[in-house]
């Protein structure tokens, strides 16, 4: 009886240094996961995603064309009225068929300040559209800091009919100014509990300063 229970106690020891390992490996993982995604948005630092281009607008030369069109689209001054482009692609999937959705375009500016002015620019014109088709501009990151910024979709909407101005930080961060105070939400749940909390309380909204 000794014997087997000595067996048993072995076992368990065993297992539990195993699942410490596994453990202590899964975090390493995802450490290294979080600064492959970090290295991936590092290089994406220029980029720009156009969406709503109607296929074929950018012509057999593309960074020609958007050389000069984002300055005139914008409205913003350029030397030569031009920006430097280093290329750009339409997104790597089939073509669609006509009167579909068009495929977004990603473009890869030489210097950040220049993405950072068509940023703005985008964000404060009212409306943008290129011969009738409504055209919008994103930041491009990658498929992970996507993903959890789109988690935030249901909770944006709750702040927008509750008409508390909001703004996303990189790379899935969400702030707000509520009642005087600046509060910062690093998971979709957070904002969700404290609205919910909020909505009970009776509380008021406020607005972000420009920023």
């Amino acid at each position: 009886m000794t014997e087997a229970e000595g067996r048993i106690s072995n076992s368990e020891d065993a297992t539990a240094t195993f699942t410490m390992k596994l453990s202590e490996v899964e975090s390493k993982l995802e450490m290294a996961l979080d600064k492959i995604d970090d290295l991936e948005n590092r290089s994406r630092r220029c980029n720009i995603r156009v969406v709503g281009l109607p296929e074929g607008s950018e012509g057999t030369n593309p960074v020609a064309f958007f050389r000069t069109w984002l300055p005139e689209l914008l409205e913003i001054n350029a030397k030569g009225g031009s920006v430097k482009v280093d290329r750009c692609h339409r997104a790597l999937t089939r073509r669609p068929p006509p009167g579909q959705r068009p495929r977004a375009v990603i473009l890869k500016l030489h210097n950040f300040q220049d993405k950072v002015r068509i940023m703005q620019a985008a964000r404060k014109a009212q409306s943008l559209a290129y011969n009738g088709a409504p055209i919008m501009f994103f930041d491009d990151f990658s498929a992970a800091v996507t993903r959890k910024r789109q988690e935030y979709y249901a909770v944006k909407q709750r702040l927008k009919e509750r008409g508390i101005v909001f703004a996303m930080m990189y790379p899935a961060v969400l702030k707000i100014k509520y009642n005087g105070q600046e509060k910062v939400f690093k998971h979709h749940k957070e904002v969700s509990a404290f609205l919910d909390k909020e909505s009970q309380r009776g509380g008021s909204p406020s607005t972000l300063p420009d920023e």
